[in-house]
């Protein structure tokens, strides 16, 4: 037998194995004892294939809703999300036509949302962890689907939990009804999850009800000629945009159709039932939200689900739950630019026999065309039973809201203002100072929104943010840089006095207490809201002057919902409320900050009275930015240049001593030790250190892919530097230990040492010295730690490098041109360019953050205006000293009367060649 006969043998009994271990788990409860009364069995046709069938109407994964089984999931709750998911590996064909034979899992999920709550942890005695929500099942079923019945019959073996959390291994059989390739409004899969263990078992569980929704070919049913009149008919004089201003079926209407939130008639009360669902009185879900399941954009017809929740958040409530939503068809009435439903209740109390009983719930919404101060709606909608007073089932009307500010159609809506002769009257223009060169924001640009701290009495309550909702006739996008389109038909009360520098402006303003508030004071700002928890949201209008920075407007704020009912109350719009804000100029040297107010024109006795809060916001602006990124970028550059020419000057000194090798052992064995050290540090120790901070604070700034490779080029860079001065250290102290002659100079390095150190010892304490004082009496807030004093000064040393040198050509009292000019005039230049660059940064550019610095960084050195003189002046001063000592001797800086014999005095070699000649 061949080897590719072996291979396919042990294929083919491996799959065989494969198949038998799925099936054999699956026989362990028989199919035919279960379930052949129900769905047929038939012989599959071969070992088919793993996939999925055409045929078979469910998807791979479809969710529904479950309740009973009390045993392991608990009571049940009418608002429950009890959920469970159905996954198809599998669908293969058999002997009958009608028959497919399916295999699977079944997951029933806890009935809580997907966070989890565990005592072990020390933050508040409590942990919160994300993910998937436990399931209380995990059973694998194998079984038949008849397509001719619509039925499906599966019996598995798996594991759950029971209440008290003890590993239950199950035994089950699973049946479906209506399960057919087509559907409509009154259709409705379900079914039944049983146990098949004794009542008497640890691993018994009462038996569950399942429900799905169908999703395939969907067929509209429902007759709408008599909801269309219903929806028709309305006191609403003002249409909302047309399908073409946004489209009938984009992902913008069924984001901006989630988390709508509820406003119920004022005279329901706990006694009547306000909602479409019955036995449920004195419960008002808060939010609703419609799920788009089908569109048709052609016909503009539309399948929803509508979904009445207690969170605006309605990922955490995906179960399909008949007992807390309606089923709808929608379409698009063109006469008044309005989505139109039909809406139905399932009954549930039979199984199964759930079906639709009642399509008395009619719904309407539209997109708004106008925003004003006091609606600011992406969608407003209204839901109302075609049934009388009297009539079982009957309900209020209920008003519904879209609370987010993102605008769905583009182009077509529009802002109209309505306060601007309030505002002017309250804020009157005055004329800018002039002469003072100064420029602020433009009110079309992106520094006009801002997050902002809040505080009272210097006392911080809470933060909030402010974002443009129009400039003049022009909309903003919420996380978009600047405005995206224009209607040009705007006709509303307009100030044309933008020319001057004035522009109406519309703001959505967001406060929230700070989360360490214990109590909400009477007068407070958030005293009045829905949840004094929650953020309070203002829609603000009024007038900026781009000449002075200043931005005055009159704010509407909502306070109409009560807190355990949300019931509409009268006045619900409280409009006396003033808003002031005052940005700084653009270019500034200094860290600004927006300044504002926000305020109460009501008088104290007034109930909707609060106290006056202040507003302050860092000013960031943009083309601060742009130049912030600039100076980054010319910064790199800068250090790109100063470390290539100080390999330059490296190599020039090392060329230097290699024609004239007599002067190789003159040069300062200490300085060149300080010159590898000032080299070598920052390699060793901010390597890693660098690359994270830079990758946090670029991602904020930009460009950083183009930070990345220049930093990677100036370590390369400074790496080199480093090697070449590592070089002349090796070759020096070489040259002294090969020559033994040059004792001398040894004798005078060490004396040159006993003289520097102490001198830098002196000057650290100094300078600690100075910045204590410093940090006591000045006005430094920030403290320095002793190991950034200690790099400041580790900085300071390598500015006078050439201190060392001067001291031995002292000692020394030599002549020879131990440094090359080029060595010592063009390292000076390279480490005083930092400081010369300070000057200029400090008086064009603000104070950076700490750690933005690429270049003349202070955690590195000493940096002000003082230092920046001092240093630069004495460094020059020590390389005009070498040059002298080199031309004229050593000690010719010292007076004559300390210019002593000479330490050291070198011997020229020709003649210590004639004194070892021997005798002839």
């Amino acid at each position: 037998m061949s080897m590719d006969s072996i291979l396919l043998v042990l294929f083919s009994l491996f799959i065989c194995f494969s198949f038998t271990s799925v099936s054999s788990n699956d026989s362990e409860i028989s199919y035919k004892d279960h379930c052949t009364s129900f769905v047929p069995i038939s012989t599959p046709k071969g070992l088919g294939t793993f996939g999925f069938h055409h045929l078979f109407p469910l998807g791979r994964i479809e969710n529904g809703y479950y309740t009973g089984g009390d045993r392991i999931v608990g009571g049940e709750s009418s608002w429950q999300q009890n959920s469970f998911n159905l996954r198809t590996w599998n669908i293969l064909d058999t002997a009958d036509a009608e028959l497919f034979k399916v295999q699977g899992s079944l997951t029933i999920l806890n009935s809580f949302p997907f966070y989890y709550v565990r005592n072990n942890n020390t933050y508040g005695g409590r942990s919160y962890y994300g993910g998937q929500r436990r399931p209380l099942m995990d059973i694998k079923v194998d079984g038949f689907w008849s397509e001719s019945s619509g039925k499906l019959c599966m019996v598995g073996t798996g594991t759950g939990y029971s209440k008290a959390g003890n590993l239950l291994h199950l035994g089950v059989v699973f049946r479906l009804y209506n399960v057919f390739n087509s559907s409509n409004i009154v259709t409705l899969i379900n079914g039944s999850l049983e146990s098949l263990s004794s009542e008497n078992d640890v691993n018994y569980f009462e038996p569950i009800t399942v429900y799905m929704l169908p999703r395939w070919n969907y067929e509209y049913s429902l007759d709408t000629v008599k909801a269309k009149d219903e929806c028709s008919v309305g006191s609403d004089v003002e249409e909302g945009l047309p399908t073409k201003s946004f489209g009938f079926c984009s992902t913008q209407i069924l984001r901006a159709m989630r988390g709508l939130r509820l406003e119920y008639s004022s005279d329901c009360n706990s006694t009547k039932n306000c909602t479409p669902f019955k036995g449920i009185p004195g419960h008002l879900p808060s939010y609703m939200s419609l799920k788009q399941l089908e569109c048709d954009a052609s016909k503009h017809r539309m399948r929803v689900q509508v979904r009445f929740l207690n969170t605006s958040y309605d990922r955490f409530y995906r179960a399909f739950n008949p007992k807390t939503m309606l089923m709808g068809e929608g379409w698009w009435n063109e006469g008044k630019n309005r989505l139109c439903v039909v809406a139905c209740l399932f009954n549930t109390e039979s199984l199964p026999n759930a079906h639709v009983v009642d399509c008395s719930v009619r719904l309407s919404l539209k997109i708004p065309s106008t925003w004003t101060i006091k609606e600011t709606s992406t969608i407003v909608g209204k839901i109302w039973s075609n049934k009388t007073v009297n009539d079982s089932g009957y309900f209020g009307r209920i008003l519904f809201r879209n609370e987010e500010y993102r605008t769905v159609g583009k182009p077509g809506i529009k802002y109209q203002y309505s306060q601007l002769e309030k505002v002017r009257k309250l804020c009157p223009r005055h004329k800018p100072l002039k002469n003072k060169g100064k420029m602020f924001p433009d009110a079309f640009s992106n520094n006009m929104k801002f997050d902002m701290s809040v505080r009272n009495s210097n006392r911080p309550v809470g933060w909030g943010n402010s974002v443009p909702l129009s400039v003049d006739d022009q909309f903003y996008e919420r996380n978009m840089p600047s405005l995206l389109y224009s209607n040009s038909s705007l006709t509303v009360p307009y100030v044309n006095i933008s020319s001057g520098g004035l522009f109406n402006i519309s703001y959505q303003i967001g406060i929230s207490p700070s989360y360490n508030s214990t109590a909400i004071s009477e007068n407070s700002l958030f005293a009045m809201s829905s949840n004094p928890t929650k953020a309070v949201k203002i829609t603000a209008e009024g007038i900026y002057d781009s000449g002075t920075g200043s931005l005055c407007m009159v704010g509407c704020r909502n306070f109409h919902l009560n807190n355990r009912t949300h019931i509409a109350q009268p006045q619900s719009v409280d409009c006396e409320i003033l808003i002031k804000f005052q940005f700084p100029p653009l270019y500034t040297n200094d860290r600004s900050f927006i300044q504002g107010s926000i305020e109460s024109m009501r008088d104290k006795s007034d109930p909707l009275f609060f106290t006056r809060l202040d507003l302050s916001s860092a000013a960031f602006y943009t083309e601060a930015a742009a130049r912030t990124v600039w100076r980054i970028d010319m910064e790199i550059v800068m250090v790109l240049i100063s470390t290539t020419l100080a390999c330059v000057f490296l190599i020039l000194q090392i060329f230097h001593v290699r024609r004239n090798p007599s002067v190789l052992p003159l040069s300062s064995v200490f300085m060149l030790l300080i010159l590898t050290l000032g080299h070598m540090i920052p390699l060793v120790l901010n390597f890693e250190a660098l690359f994270s901070q830079h990758h946090n604070r670029n991602a904020v700034l930009g460009n950083v892919g183009w930070l990345e490779v220049n930093e990677i080029a100036v370590r390369l860079i400074k790496m080199v530097a480093f090697l070449l001065q590592f070089r002349l250290l090796q070759l020096t102290c070489s040259a002294r230990k090969a020559d033994e002659s040059q004792k001398g100079l040894w004798i005078a390095e060490m004396k040159s040492l006993y003289a520097t150190l102490p001198l830098y010892a002196a000057g650290f304490l100094m300078v600690l010295l100075l910045k204590w004082n410093k940090n006591v009496y000045g006005t430094r807030v920030v403290h320095s730690s002793l190991w950034e004093d200690l790099k400041s000064y580790g900085g300071l040393v390598l500015d006078g490098f050439l201190l060392p040198q001067i001291v031995l050509n002292m000692f020394s009292n030599l002549r020879d041109n131990a440094l090359s000019y080029s060595f010592y005039f063009g390292t000076t230049f390279v480490r005083l360019l930092p400081h010369a660059y300070d000057l200029y940064r400090a008086h064009n550019y603000f104070h950076p953050d700490k750690g933005s610095y690429y270049y003349a960084d202070p955690s590195a050195d000493f940096y002000s205006t003082a230092w920046d003189i001092v240093i630069p002046f004495v460094g020059t001063l020590f390389a005009v000293i070498i040059y002298l000592q080199q031309w004229l001797g050593g000690q010719c800086i010292l007076p004559r009367r300390f210019k002593g014999s000479q330490v050291y005095e070198k011997v020229p070699a020709v003649a210590e060649a004639e004194t070892d000649k021997p005798d002839i």
